[in-house]
């Protein structure tokens, strides 16, 4: 992992530099640079995969160097902030502008270490998902996709040919679930598969290119859908009678049956069920629960669920669930004279410098300093 260390100070980035063993932890530094302008120009010829960056610097600040980089859409890669106490606000706007996190100067070298463990840990997720994809993607288009559904075999014959513009019509029908459509483009494509006298072989390579496009488009309702449920539902559709059958009524019921199933994706309300997440977060907000248990629980697709909580709360269900937990801790502060570690646990924050870090995020000062502010404030 290329890294990209930006400060003015040079003392800060020759320190960085030695603080923890980069090598062991997967990382190369590929430069560091005095302010945003340098780091701006370097990124434009250079790959890097982490910049940890100051947030006051002269030309351009961290802040300006990150904004720019997601504007022009330079890199993906992660950034860390680094920060004085007093820039707290500035960490703040950094966190919103997408930065991972930030670190408080003097820079902790295992704060440090435990941050470039999580990224690496997160990047190996988002490759082996980007090569789940690829996979998936040449599976749908393979000539094997059919038997991974039921069972059957392509014995790979050449000569195959693709109906892609009477496909490409079916599935826009699906899309828009066109009913009328849907029948004269099935009864359509098996006319033309009797006429031509095409092979099972060949008919089954057409309904693999179906496949990969019915499972685009239900891609591109909810790009973070799991693809387990998409197959799930084709095989527990009237997909597998289409096949064996060969049976144009039958290919009519998958495809209805697809379409209705793309309406849902498109329309399944977490309205009625925003309630019920929020009780749970009050009655569970200790424990380790997601999103994505909870749609689970209450059977809502996962982000739809996440973007009607936003909407709502005008937060994501994390932050939401981080400020809830932060205010349960700064009542019981006041409140009670339990240990900071305690009530770190009592929240649900099994790390108590994590937490201590997350209160100071969203109350500006540490546990410490809030009892006795608001501790003496109230007696």
């Amino acid at each position: 992992m290329k890294v990209l260390i930006v400060d003015d100070e040079p003392f800060i980035t020759q320190g960085l530099s030695l603080l923890i063993d980069w090598e062991k932890e997967g990382c190369e530094i590929a430069a560091c640079l005095e302010n945003g302008k340098e780091a701006l120009q370097y990124m434009r010829e250079n790959p890097v995969d982490l910049v940890l960056t100051d947030i006051r610097m002269p030309e351009m600040s961290g802040l300006e160097l990150m904004e720019q980089v997601r504007n022009e859409k330079l890199s993906d890669a992660y950034f860390i902030i680094m920060s004085g106490y007093d820039d707290f606000g500035y960490a703040q706007q950094a966190l919103r502008l997408g930065c991972l996190d930030y670190l408080l100067k003097p820079v902790d070298g295992a704060e440090l270490v435990e941050m470039l463990r999580k990224i690496s840990s997160e990047r190996d997720k988002l490759l082996q998902e980007q090569q789940r994809q690829k996979e998936l993607e040449q599976a749908y288009l393979g000539r094997n996709m059919i038997s991974r559904l039921i069972g059957t075999y392509d014995t790979g014959k050449p000569r195959k040919i693709i109906m892609s513009d009477l496909m490409d019509k079916l599935v826009r029908a699906v899309e828009i679930e066109d009913k009328r459509q849907i029948h004269d483009l099935v009864y359509e494509f098996y006319i033309e598969v009797k006429e031509k006298e095409l092979s099972e072989e060949t008919l089954n390579f057409n309904i693999s290119y179906l496949l990969y496009q019915l499972i685009r488009i239900a891609d591109e309702q909810d790009p973070e859908i799991d693809h387990e449920e998409i197959m799930n539902f084709i095989s527990e559709s009237s997909f597998e009678k289409s096949l064996v059958w060969g049976n144009s009524d039958c290919m009519i019921d998958f495809c209805m049956e697809y379409a209705q199933y793309i309406q849902q994706l498109r329309s399944r309300s977490a309205r009625s069920v925003l309630n019920d997440v929020e009780k749970e977060i009050r009655e569970h907000y200790a424990e380790n629960i997601s999103l994505r248990e909870l749609s689970r629980k209450f059977f809502i697709n996962n982000a739809y669920l996440g973007q009607m909580f936003k909407k709502k709360y005008g937060v994501s269900f994390k932050d939401y669930l981080t400020d809830y937990r932060i205010q349960e801790a700064a009542r019981m502060l006041v409140s009670t004279d339990r240990k900071i570690v305690n009530i770190a646990e009592d929240v649900g924050y099994k790390d108590s410098d994590y937490f201590v870090q997350k209160f100071i995020e969203r109350m500006g000062c540490t546990p410490s300093k809030y009892r006795k502010e608001k501790g003496s404030a109230g007696s």
